[in-house]
C-alpha cells in the first residue's frame, strides 16, 4: 500500500512539473512577440490595423497592450488584456475579444473591466465544445462613459487546418461561434448578433484569421495576422 501510494504521489509530481514546464514554454515563447493584425472589409478593402505586444507578468501570465489605428495610421484607442496558462489550458481575457466593429466607433476610447476568461483546451479535438464567455466592460469614448456587454456561445471546434498568411503558415483549429454585444449609453443598447470563425493558433495563443458574418449569414470583415516580430 505504501509503495502504492508513493507511485500516486510521484505521479502527480511529474504532472505538476510537466504543467508548469509547459506554461514556461508557452510564456517564454510569447514574451515579447509583437503581432500586427490587418482589419478588412467584406470586399478585403483594409479598415484597421490592430497591435498586440505580449510582455511576461509572470512564470503563467502574459500581459497584452493592444493598439488600434484606422486605415491611416491614426490611433484609435488602446486597451490592456491577459492571457494565463494553468497547464491544462490558456485563458484569454475577454478585453480582448472586443468586436472590430465597436471599436471603430469610439476615438480616445480606454478599455477597463473585471478580467474574465475564454478558455482553450491544451488538448483541444475536432468536434470538441468549448465553454462560453460573457463579460461587461466599461469604456470612455470622447468623454462619454459607456458599457459593452458581451456573450459569446455556442463554440465549437469544427477542425484542424494550416493557415498562411504574410507573417507564415501556423497549424490552426477552426472554431465557430455566435456573439451578441450590447453598447449602453445611459442604460440603453440595442443588442447586435454575430456568427463569428476563428483560426486559433495554440502556438501564439491567438487566432491566425477571423471572420465575423451578420445574424443571417453575411461576411462582415476578415482580421487577419499580418506580421509577427
Amino acid at each position: 500500500m505504501k509503495k502504492f501510494i508513493a507511485i500516486l504521489l510521484g505521479t502527480a509530481v511529474l504532472c505538476g512539473t510537466a504543467a508548469a514546464q509547459n506554461c514556461s514554454q508557452f510564456v517564454n515563447s510569447v514574451n515579447g512577440k509583437k503581432l500586427t493584425y490587418i482589419n478588412q472589409d467584406a470586399k478585403g478593402n483594409p479598415q484597421m490595423t490592430a497591435v498586440y505586444t505580449s510582455t511576461k507578468k509572470d512564470a503563467s501570465t502574459i500581459s497584452t497592450h493592444a493598439e488600434i489605428s484606422d486605415k491611416n495610421g491614426k490611433l484609435m484607442g488602446t486597451g490592456d488584456s491577459e492571457m494565463i496558462c494553468d497547464g491544462n489550458a490558456i485563458k484569454v481575457d475577454m478585453k480582448s475579444f472586443i468586436p472590430a466593429s465597436s471599436m471603430k466607433q469610439y476615438s480616445d476610447m480606454k478599455i477597463s473591466g473585471e478580467a474574465k476568461y475564454l478558455t482553450y483546451p491544451s488538448n483541444m479535438q475536432t468536434g470538441q465544445t468549448l465553454d462560453d464567455g460573457s463579460v461587461t466592460i466599461e469604456m470612455n469614448g470622447n468623454g462619454s462613459p459607456m458599457t459593452l456587454q458581451m456573450d459569446i456561445v455556442n463554440r465549437k471546434v469544427e477542425q484542424a487546418e494550416t493557415i498562411s498568411t504574410n507573417a507564415g503558415s501556423f497549424d490552426c483549429f477552426k472554431i465557430s461561434y455566435e456573439a451578441t454585444t450590447k453598447v449602453k449609453i445611459a442604460g440603453i443598447g440595442i443588442p447586435f448578433h454575430m456568427k463569428i470563425t476563428e483560426w486559433y493558433a495554440p502556438k501564439l495563443g491567438r487566432f491566425v484569421k477571423s471572420e465575423t458574418y451578420t445574424k443571417g449569414g453575411k461576411l462582415m470583415g476578415v482580421m487577419v495576422l499580418d506580421s509577427v516580430k
